[in-house]
C-alpha cells in the first residue's frame, strides 16, 4: 500500500494548487512518518474540503485510515478498527488490501455473512486476488457451504505465490474430507450453537441431548475468561471413526478446534462429562483466538487444559510424568524457551512435557493471581508487548520472577 504525495501528482500533471492544500497534505505525511494517523486523518479532511476533487488527497486519507485501524487493533478496538479499514476501503476500492484486513478481522470475530459479502467485493473488483479466494473459502466452510468453499480453493490454489496456493491445496483437501462426511448430517440451532451431526446417530434427540451440557460448559468457560462471544458457534458432532477420518487426529485426541469445534461423540449419556470437559477445552481455545490469533502454543494450551480440567492440578499432572519418566524436575526449560508452536516438535517426550509444563505454569498463575490475570497477559501480548512486559503489566510481578516460585514449587513438590 503506498502513499501518494501531492508534490509527485504536481510534477506529474503540471497542476497548480493553493498552497493551502499542498501544506495540509505535506503536514499529514509529517504526521503518519511520526505515528500519528488520526492527526493525518484530520488535516487530509481539511484539504479535501478545500479540494474535494483531489485523487491523491483521497488515497492519502484512506491510508490513514488504514493506519489507524491498524493501531486500534493492537489496541484491541476491533469496531473501530472495522470502521477504519472499511472506510479505507470505499475510499481506494482499487487497494484489495485494505478490504481484506477487514474481511480478516471480521472473520476472526466470526462475523461470517458480513466477511463474505466483503470478500466478494473485493474479487468482483480484483478477480484475481488469490489471497481473498482463499480467506472466501475459509469464511464459506464456516457457513458450512462446504461446495462453495472447494470451489473458492480452487481459485486460490492457481496463485503464483507457492505458499498461497500451497494453503488453498491443503485448505480443499481438508474440506473434501468434511463434505465427504458431512453432506448428509443433520443442522439444529440452540440460543449459542449451530450442531451439525449425523442424521443416524443415537436417535433423533441427540443433538438437543448434548445442548444443555454445550450450554453449561460455554457459560463456565466465558465466566471465567469474562468474554462472551457474539455469534454462533459451529459445533460438529462425529461418531469417532469418522472424527479420525475427517481431522487425521490420533485416537486420543478428545476434540479439536479449527474454528469449528470438532467432537468425537460415541455414547452421550455414558460420556457426558469426557465431553463437556472436552468442549469447555476447545471453546477455551475459540475465546483466545478471538484475543489473539496468535498467541504462544503454550500459553493457549495451558489455559484450554485449566479450564478443561479441575484448577490446582497442573502441577500434580507435571510432577507426575516426570518422575515416571525419572527426569530432573530441575532441568525443566523455562515456558517463554518453549516454541510459538508446538508443531515444530517431533519427539513425543517433548511434546508431552510441553503440554504439561503448559497446564501445569498456566494453572499455577491462576491460582496465584486469577484467569483475569492470564487473560490480561494474552491480550497484553495481542497489543504488541513483550512477553515478559505483558506479563508484568498482567500480574504485577515479573515472570522471570514467577518462573523461578514455579520451579521451587515444582522441586519441592510431593
Amino acid at each position: 500500500m503506498i502513499r501518494a504525495t501531492l508534490a509527485a501528482l504536481l510534477l506529474s500533471t503540471g497542476l497548480v494548487l493553493g498552497d493551502d492544500v499542498f501544506d495540509l497534505n505535506e503536514q499529514a505525511m509529517s504526521a503518519l512518518d511520526s505515528g500519528r494517523p488520526a492527526d493525518a486523518i484530520q488535516l487530509l479532511e481539511k484539504a479535501r474540503g478545500l479540494d474535494p476533487d483531489q485523487p491523491v488527497l483521497t488515497r492519502n486519507l484512506a491510508y490513514a485510515h488504514f493506519l489507524r485501524g491498524k493501531a486500534l487493533l493492537e489496541a484491541l478496538s476491533y469496531d473501530a478498527a472495522a470502521a477504519d479499514f472499511r472506510t479505507a476501503g470505499e475510499l481506494n476500492p482499487e487497494e484489495a488490501g485494505y478490504r481484506i484486513h477487514l474481511a480478516q478481522l471480521l472473520l476472526r470475530h466470526y462475523r461470517l455473512d458480513e466477511a463474505e459479502r466483503v470478500l466478494r467485493g473485493v474479487i468482483e473488483d480484483h478477480p484475481d486476488s488469490h489471497h481473498a479466494w482463499l480467506m472466501l473459502g475459509d469464511t464459506l466452510n464456516l457457513l458450512d457451504r462446504l461446495e462453495d468453499a472447494s470451489a473458492a480453493y480452487g481459485r486460490a490454489a492457481g496463485s503464483d505465490d507457492a505458499k498461497v496456493a500451497a494453503f488453498a491445496r491443503e485448505a480443499s483437501t481438508r474440506n473434501a474430507r468434511q463434505h465427504d462426511v458431512e453432506q448428509d448430517y443433520l443442522t439444529s440451532r440452540s440460543q449459542s450453537f449451530v450442531i451439525r451431526h449425523p442424521l443416524r446417530a443415537q436417535g433423533p434427540s441427540y443433538a438437543s441431548r448434548l445442548i444443555d451440557v454445550l450450554e453449561r460448559a460455554r457459560a463456565e468457560v466465558c465466566n471465567n475468561l469474562r468474554h462472551w462471544p457474539e455469534q454462533l458457534t459451529t459445533v460438529v458432532l462425529y461418531p469417532p471413526e469418522e472424527f479420525k477420518r475427517v481431522t487425521g487426529a490420533h485416537d486420543w485426541v478428545a476434540g479439536l478446534f479449527d474454528r469449528k469445534i470438532r467432537l468425537p461423540i460415541a455414547d452421550v449419556d455414558r460420556d457426558r462429562k469426557q465431553i463437556e470437559a472436552s468442549f469447555r477445552h476447545e471453546y477455551t481455545h475459540l475465546i483466545v483466538s478471538e484475543l489473539h490469533p496468535a498467541c504462544p502454543t503454550f500459553l493457549n494450551e495451558g489455559l484450554a487444559q485449566v479450564m478443561e480440567h479441575e484448577r490446582g492440578g497442573g502441577a500434580d499432572r507435571l510432577v507426575e510424568w516426570l518422575d515416571a519418566q525419572g527426569a530432573d524436575r530441575n532441568a525443566l526449560p523455562r515456558v517463554g524457551e518453549l516454541p510459538l508452536s508446538f508443531v515444530e516438535l517431533t519427539d513425543p517426550v517433548q511434546v508431552r512435557q510441553a503440554y504439561l509444563l503448559s497446564y501445569a505454569f498456566v494453572d499455577h498463575v491462576v491460582s496465584l493471581h486469577g484467569t483475569q490475570a492470564v487473560t490480561r497477559w494474552i491480550e497484553g501480548l495481542a497489543a504488541g508487548r513483550t512477553l515478559e512486559a505483558a506479563y508484568q503489566s498482567a500480574a504485577r510481578r515479573s515472570l522471570g520472577d514467577e518462573e523461578r516460585l514455579f520451579r521451587e514449587l515444582i522441586v519441592s513438590h510431593r
